[in-house]
């Protein structure tokens, strides 16, 4: 196997979270008053681990988990990480990707990214100005976080979401069968628009269990498994959680599995919806506080 296909296939994980994306099409514009996703459900300690498989070989590991709330420049917001690693002993792969997510409306606040795939190493933080609406690219150089130049107040629509928080707008999406979502809310204006084609209901059985879910197939700007075309589906459990319980990919050189062996739904802290509310708006008032 080269290089490139090894590469394809441990990161089986991390490609998931490249959606991008907008409302239902024909149904909203790509910049809208009213976010289409319900209010944030996901509390901290939430945690999913998967087994990453290609064929009949099993690759590597992966989790997603609602690690903390944090405050970024003032704005509380959820630390979700998702993690993958393994592979063969010559390609090696451990990323880290952070994303900060305000929940209301639902939007990014700063994604990182440590990612070591192989030889390849990449350190990458990026910054979103929500009053602003820019965000800035930093990243690791000779040990200190450098400014990109070419990649500073950049311009961002409101609502903007990186690769991991766009996951959790998915999940948080009424996802209805025979329905097409389709979004311009990345934070890179390149990858848009992201669409979400909800295929069929399904009972599957992964190591974690046997579940009903709900089955989806993403299609990204990036060409590949998820490219128009493609044949990549996304199964979420058929309930409030929509875990993700398996993702399977049909490529040339094969066919990668995402399954799902491990859940915690969590049962730590939630962001009250009054106060995330009242950030977004800079008004105090909105959260029952007295103004002095």
């Amino acid at each position: 196997m080269t290089s490139g296909r090894v590469r394809r296939t441990v990161l089986v994980l991390p490609v998931l979270f490249c959606l991008a994306g907008p409302p239902p099409a024909g149904a909203q514009s790509p910049v809208s008053d009213v976010d289409p996703v319900g209010a944030w459900r996901f509390p901290v300690g939430e945690r999913m681990e998967f087994s990453v498989n290609w064929g009949r070989v099993r690759l590597g590991e992966g989790s997603i988990e609602v690690e903390a709330i944090d405050s970024i420049d003032g704005v509380e917001g959820y630390r979700v990480a998702m993690e993958a690693w393994g592979g063969p002993p010559f390609y090696r792969v451990q990323d880290r990707q952070v994303s900060w997510i305000r929940p209301r409306p639902l939007s990014s606040i700063r994604f990182e990214q440590r990612l070591s795939e192989g030889s390849y190493k990449r350190d990458t933080r990026y910054s979103f100005d929500l009053e602003a609406m820019t965000y800035d690219r930093h990243d690791i150089v000779d040990g200190e976080w450098s400014a990109r130049a070419e990649e500073t107040d950049i311009a961002i629509l409101e609502g903007a979401l990186d690769d991991v928080s766009f996951l959790f707008f998915a999940r948080l999406l009424p996802l209805e069968v025979g329905q097409r979502y389709e979004f311009d809310r990345y934070f890179k204006e390149s990858g848009n628009p992201v669409v979400i084609e909800v295929l069929r209901r399904e009972e599957i059985r992964v190591p974690a269990g046997t579940f009903q879910t709900i089955v989806v197939r993403p299609i990204i700007q990036t060409g590949g498994a998820f490219g128009d075309g493609g044949e990549a589906e996304l199964h979420l459990t058929d309930d409030e959680h929509r875990a993700i319980v398996r993702l399977k990919t049909s490529m040339a050189v094969g066919s990668g599995n995402l399954f799902l062996t491990k859940y915690e739904p969590g049962d730590g802290a939630l962001i009250p919806i009054d106060s995330a509310a009242a950030a977004a708006s800079g008004n105090p008032a909105d959260a029952g506080e007295k103004l002095p």
